[in-house]
Order: C-alpha cells, then structure tokens, then sequence
C-alpha cells in the first residue's frame, strides 16, 4: 500500500504546491473546515436523534464526575431515573473526557457535545494532513476530503457517534506510527500510543482496525512483523485498565441487548439481504457506491495501491464476501459498515497521491463530496425530549443487570423504575434504590429487581474492583517499559517516534 520514495520524488513531489506542505497553511485551514462541518447545527433544535441522546446521558454525568475529581468515572448514578448504570466499566471512556473538558471550563452539555465533534474533525484532518505531508501532491486536500467524507460527516449529523468520529482520528496516526515501523524509522512507541488511542475511544473500529489495516499492513512489511506485534502487544498493556474490567466482567451487564433486534445485527446489512426499505440501509449503500467509484480511477490507470484497498474495504462493508460478518468477533461489531472510515482514509491518500491534472482529485471526489453535502444538511431527524433527559438520564438497554430485561422486550423506563421505586422491602435487609454491580462495597442482587440488597450494618459506596486494580496496574507498567524505552539512548533508534 505504500509506493516506494523515489517513485513519490519523481512523479509527485516535483510538482506539488509547496503551500500544501507548510503548517501554517494547513492547520488554519483543516480547523476552520472542521468549525464549518458543525456549524448548522447552531442553526436548528438540539440534535437529539439516535445517539445523540445517550452521548447527553453520559456527557451530562461523566463531566460532573469529573468535577468531583473522579479522572475516571465509571458508574454513572443518575442514569435510568436515579438506578445508575456502569456504562464505562465497558465503554471505552476517551471522547467523554474530551467533551468532559469542554464541559469544564464552561460549555453546556449539548454544547460540549458538538465542540467534541468539531475538536475530532480538525483533530483527523490534522492527523491525515501529517500523513500525507511530503508524500503526496495534495495533502490539504487529501486531509479535507477525510474530514468531509460521507461516513465520517454521517457519523455527526446521522448517528451522533461521539466515540467514533474521535477513534476515525486515531487511523492516521496509527497509519504513521506504521510506517515508521515499517521504514525502520523508529515508530514503535508511536504506533504503540496510537492503537491504545483508538481502543481507549471505540472498540467495535479499534477491532475492525486491528483486523482490516494494522494486520494486512503488518503482513505486507513482514520483516518488521516483530516491531508490529511488540507495538500492538504494548498498545493492549496501556489500555489494560479499560481493557481487563471489561472483559473480566462483562457477565454483570445484558450483553445480548447489543443485538435485540434485526438491524443491530451484521447479516441486516448484507447486500443479498437488500433490506433497500430502510432509507439508513440505502444511504450506506450509496455511501459505499460513492466510495467505489473515486477510488476507480487511481485502482485502475494508477495502479494505486490505497485506492484499490478502498474497494476491497468497501466491497467488505456491502457484505459481499459471504458469512465473513457472521464470524466471532466480526459479529459482534453489529454495523458492517463501520469499516468504512479506512475505505475513506484509504481514498483520501489516493486522490491526494494523484500527480495529473490539478483538479482531478475534485472530480473524482465530487459525488462523494455531494453525498456529503446532502448528508451536513440531515438535522431534520425526530429528536428525543431534552427536558425527558435532563430530568431521568435514561440509558441504554445493555447496560442493564441481566434478567433485567425479559427477551425481546423493549420497554420505556417507566416500565422499568415502576416496580423498583420505592425499592421493594426484604426482612432483615435494606434494599437501596440502585442496581446491584459488584463494584458496590457490600451487598448482593435483589434476585427479583436486581437492586443492590444489603444488611444494615453496612453502608455501600463505590470501591474499585479486582479486574480494575490489575489492569491499572498493567496499564502503569506498560507506559512505564514505554518511557523508559523512549529515554533510552541505545533503545531510542529502535522505538522511539
């Protein structure tokens, strides 16, 4: 996927606008498009739809914690009308610390909601640009392209994916940090950082990075494949505090509401299901078809090593390798097409790589670039009822006790807190108005509502657990061998970048 660096000198780098190359330049101009991309919604109601409302759930309570002084906040107690959930014990927690931040020196929620989405845009333009700077002819545009691209602009107006829009930003570096490795420049501590970036912010994109970019790229520079593996093992140790509770005790939430219904789950969106009466299912495919046809060009009279991996991942996000999302771990990523930001990364090098005409990338970008147009405009999407969620936080159905929740069953959280409020009375022992979770210091389940149910004698309060204890400890080990590997001048040529 890389061309050689002569090859970039002789065909691309003589002719290239030297204005694209300088900082100064690029960076005022990648930021100002990122402020651009989320203007219009200043213009319209609070966007509410789809994941927007749960992102002012957790926002909302994530940066009260953390003006408490709680770095890492994971028990939410406001959530489900005051029952609390332990959303980031599994969700990975780093684009709640950034609106958290936002949130802090004085932004609303919602506003710092929206800040997160424009601080993510400029954050992967800027990231894009460094990647294609001096490696292409035109890295601003390449880097705006990635910015605006369909998926990644739908992330924002269609879906409200906070977590997601930021782990996009981590694949540039990510694909630098690689490339180091594999030019023997150093880049493991680099490469290291990135992936636990990407882990620490989204999971379901971090494992379809894993599997579709870092591993293919991996094999393709084999002879470094000892540098790889040491960067994503040291990556995996400096998340292991997010990491280890989640895995060590996912038993403790209702994993199976992730897939309760037919288009949470990979096959609704196979392209021989053709579930073509849901507009969601067509706009993804015309995003896919957008995709398909600007990277074309450069597949075909270039040879171009990024446009054709485009295709590949596009063609993987349609579903048309047969069973391929049916298989463990793919299946649990639930939407296909949360691959696509590498397919958008991938075209994005490729138009900017492009030595022809001048505005030949803008062509072949255009029918993306329309979809994208259509997509920025899309704040018309029925909202939820903000004072609903100010007043009862609620969330998501998977992080619900199991046996919560009967099988197929959708109810609102009326349903819910009616037969939990007031909690019920045990003899001989106090039922507290929260969920259990094994986090709490003393108590046990109630085994009809799954309250925290405990003697008198004690009082509860939030403590950490054993899987935290072990994989905060990894996680200081890790960057620990990190930094000392980084300070180390023999280890320095090996590692460092």
């Amino acid at each position: 996927m890389n061309a050689p660096l002569h090859k970039f000198e002789t065909e691309i780098l003589g002719s290239r606008p030297a204005w694209q190359d300088r900082a100064s330049v690029a960076y005022p101009l990648l930021i100002l498009l990122a402020v651009l991309l989320v203007l219009p919604s200043a213009f319209v109601p609070p966007m509410l739809h789809d994941s927007f409302g749960i992102d002012w759930v957790w926002a909302d309570q994530f940066t009260s914690e953390l003006s408490r002084g709680n770095l890492y906040p994971r028990w939410l107690p406001l959530s489900n009308d005051g029952l609390g959930s332990p959303v980031f014990y599994y969700y990975p927690p780093l684009s709640f610390h950034l609106s958290g931040l936002f949130g802090l020196i004085g932004l609303s929620t919602y506003a710092s909601i929206i800040a997160a989405f424009a601080a993510a845009f400029a954050a992967s333009g800027v990231a894009c640009w460094h990647w294609l700077k001096g490696r292409a002819r035109h890295p601003v545009v390449g880097a705006a392209f990635f910015m605006a691209a369909p998926y990644h602009l739908f992330d924002f107006t269609g879906r409200g994916a906070q977590a997601e829009s930021l782990a996009i930003a981590f694949i540039p570096l990510l694909a630098i940090g690689m490339r180091r490795i594999a030019e023997r420049r150093g880049g493991v501590i680099f490469t290291a950082i990135s992936y636990a970036g990407i882990i620490f912010t989204h999971l379901p994109l971090a494992l379809l990075t894993s599997l579709f970019f870092v591993a293919p790229y991996a094999l393709l520079h084999r002879r470094e494949l000892v540098r790889f593996a040491a960067a994503v093992f040291a990556g995996l140790g400096l998340v292991a505090i997010y990491l280890v509770p989640a895995l060590a005790l996912e038993r403790y939430h209702d994993v199976n509401q992730l897939y309760r219904a037919d288009y949470l789950r990979t096959d609704y969106w196979s392209i021989y299901h053709a579930n073509l009466g849901n507009a969601f299912v067509i706009t993804v495919f015309l995003m896919i078809a957008v995709t398909i046809s600007a990277a074309l060009r450069p597949a075909l009279s270039s040879r171009d090593g990024w446009a054709r991996y485009a295709i590949v991942i596009a063609l993987l996000a349609a579903g048309v390798v047969p069973m391929l999302w049916s298989l463990p771990l793919l299946k649990q990523v639930q939407f296909p097409y949360r691959v696509l930001p590498l397919a958008e990364f991938a075209l994005a090098t490729a138009l900017a790589r492009l030595a022809a005409r001048p505005a030949l990338p803008y062509l072949l970008a255009g029918p993306a670039l329309l979809m994208s147009a259509q997509i920025v405009r899309g704040f018309h999407l029925e909202a939820q009822d903000m004072p609903f969620l100010s007043a009862h936080h609620p969330d998501v159905f998977e992080y619900l006790p199991p046996r919560v929740m009967r099988s197929g069953s959708s109810p609102r959280l009326a349903d819910l807190t009616a037969s939990r409020l007031p909690p019920p009375e045990v003899a001989g022992m106090v039922v507290e108005p929260v969920f259990y979770f094994p986090a709490w210091s003393c108590g046990v389940p109630e085994p009809r509502t799954q309250l925290l149910m405990h003697r008198p004698d004690c009082t509860p309060h939030l403590q950490w657990t054993l899987p935290e204890r072990i994989g905060a400890a990894i996680s200081a080990f890790f960057a620990l061998v990190l930094f000392t590997a980084a300070f180390r001048p023999s280890r320095r040529k090996l590692f460092a970048g």
